[in-house]
């Protein structure tokens, strides 16, 4: 319809709407990135199974897989890669799947005995990590790993791996997964624990989404609350090239000697045009703790006199956990850190961080990621890390996002990880680095909505010069699967490093025909790459 009359009223709201991921996940037709340059356009499958409980998965699956069809399966919808839409397909819907359940005692089936009992929630593939948030901490005080950005689907990040702010803390979303219920390529119910088909357990625990079954429920367990969690939040301008080299030194020694545990979390920007943005969160410690921590960076930015300016004053804030992600509690403290769902007769607790509304129905026009070693924090490799974020910055923001390695974290967090089937890098990792640039809902060839495709190749053009500069300090190029390049080359080694040879073997194992096809997921390198014709 918007293809042939761009303009009318219906249309204009549903440009209007893809700021709103609540409006966009409701839709069975939407995703919430619009398309990727010269990669993907979201397209909406021919056909959709609006699934209400597990019955009605197996019923789709045997019938895809009877009638030849290429499956696609939604549930938050998140996927920069596009992996949760392909035309002429049919879709597995999981949206009104979204309950939960808490236990106070789960042992995995088949695991009494074996198991020690422990906390957990169970939680359905439609379900957001809002939602989710909500009934573990919110209403019952407990602590469950997931997403920053809450609106992304819970089971989609639990397969992928998972990264939350404190990570570093709490571990991975895929090591805390318990148990899982699976749909398999022959239609086949399956219960995945430790105990119950181990090895196909090991694959969903950050083997990628969409690639082994379609999983109806997991089971994660969940961690004592701490007493606060909070935020740093402060933006820093240098006056010359020369003082923003000076202000990074002491940043990463900063953080090396400071910050590099299991309390902190999130992202520092480091700009083009000599700008440090820091937004980072921190777990289990009070203000006073948390203050005192950053005073002496503070005084050595209020002792550089002119070299420093504050545009955003430092705010380093505690908060009760319980009260993270309560919508009320941050409508009345923080009302300008979120957004609420515009639509008549949507629920209160509808709500999504303002940080990530450029992300919502956003076109991306370049992105690529790498872990960067935490060896590169040691003294006498800190100038290296500097000169490379430096030259980086001279052509697109540096996004260090250390809650996404879990190096300097929490021991028990990094040999759960280790147990994954997530790329080992991570765990000797200190941040994950992200390049990247996207502009507003577009589609190409759609009238009045089109990409502004001169700038859009500008920018990847700059995001293409950072990710080489990159290089120099990571050449093994390891990377997050949900957020990485779409055109890498080295996929299964960038993803999975030593991982990939027995993730190929599972997913052989549970769907030796490549029913469920993911572009760059484990197995596709038998497909076209569409995933319609099996390659010769």
């Amino acid at each position: 319809m918007c293809r042939s009359a761009p303009g009318i009223t219906q249309c204009l709201d549903v440009f209007k709407e893809l700021k709103n991921p609540y409006y966009i996940g409701d839709n069975v037709a939407l995703t919430q990135t619009c398309g990727w340059l010269d990669a993907w356009t979201a397209q909406p499958s021919a056909y959709a199974v609006a699934a209400q409980q597990t019955s009605d998965i197996v019923a789709a699956v045997n019938f895809a897989r009877e009638n030849h069809l290429r499956l696609v399966t939604k549930g938050g919808g998140h996927s920069y890669l596009g992996t949760s839409n392909a035309p002429d397909s049919l879709m597995v819907w999981t949206r009104a799947m979204n309950r939960s359940t808490l236990h106070d005692a789960f042992v995995g089936r088949d695991c009494e005995g074996h198991q020690v009992p422990t906390h957990a929630a169970t939680i359905e593939p439609g379900a957001i990590w809002f939602q989710a948030y909500n009934d573990v901490t919110t209403k019952a005080g407990r602590y469950v790993q997931g997403g920053g950005c809450a609106t992304v689907g819970v089971v989609g990040l639990v397969l992928g791996g998972g990264f939350g702010s404190y990570s570093k803390n709490f571990g991975t979303a895929a090591a805390s997964l318990l148990e899982a219920e699976v749909v398999t390529a022959d239609g086949a119910v399956r219960i995945a624990n430790a105990c119950t088909n181990p090895d196909l357990f090991w694959a969903l625990r950050g083997g990628g989404g969409g690639t082994f079954g379609i999983v109806t429920r997991v089971t994660l367990r969940t961690h004592e609350l701490p007493k606060f969690f909070g935020f740093a939040a402060m933006t820093i301008r240098a006056s010359s090239d020369t003082a923003f080299r000076r202000l990074l030194e002491r940043f990463v020694s900063f953080y090396a000697e400071s910050l590099h545990n299991r309390h902190w979390g999130e992202i520092v920007n480091v700009k083009p045009n000599n700008i440090l943005d820091v937004q980072m969160s921190f777990q289990g410690l009070d203000n006073g703790q948390a203050n005192g921590l950053w005073q002496p960076f503070l005084k050595w930015i209020d002792d550089g006199g002119r070299d420093f300016t504050f545009t955003t004053p430092p705010r380093i804030v505690a908060i009760p956990a319980q009260q993270r992600w309560d919508a009320d509690f941050i409508r009345s403290r923080a009302p300008a850190a979120i957004v609420a769902d515009d639509r008549p007769g949507a629920p209160n607790s509808n709500i999504f961080w303002s940080a990530n509304l450029s992300e919502a129905g956003h076109f991306i026009y370049a992105y690529s990621s790498v872990w960067l070693p935490e060896t590169l924090l040691r003294k006498e490799l800190r100038t290296r890390l500097v000169d490379t974020l430096v030259s980086a910055a001279r052509h697109s923001t540096v996004e260090l996002h250390f809650q996404k390695g879990l190096a300097g974290g929490a021991e028990e967090a990094i040999g759960a990880a280790r147990a994954t089937s997530s790329n080992p890098a991570v765990t000797e990792a200190f941040a994950l680095a992200i390049v990247g640039s996207e502009g507003p809902p577009a589609f190409p060839g759609l009238s009045g909505h089109e990409p502004a495709m001169r700038s859009a190749r500008e920018n990847a053009g700059h995001v293409a010069k950072a990710r080489q500069e990159l290089a120099r300090v990571a050449p093994d190029g390891a990377s997050y699967v949900a957020e990485s390049d779409y055109f890498l080359t080295d996929w299964q080694r960038s993803y999975w490093g030593s991982n990939y040879s027995k993730l190929l073997a599972i997913k052989k194992k549970y769907d030796p025909d490549g029913l469920f096809f993911v572009r760059h997921g484990v197995g596709s390198e038998d497909w076209s790459d569409d995933g319609f014709t099996r390659a010769t």
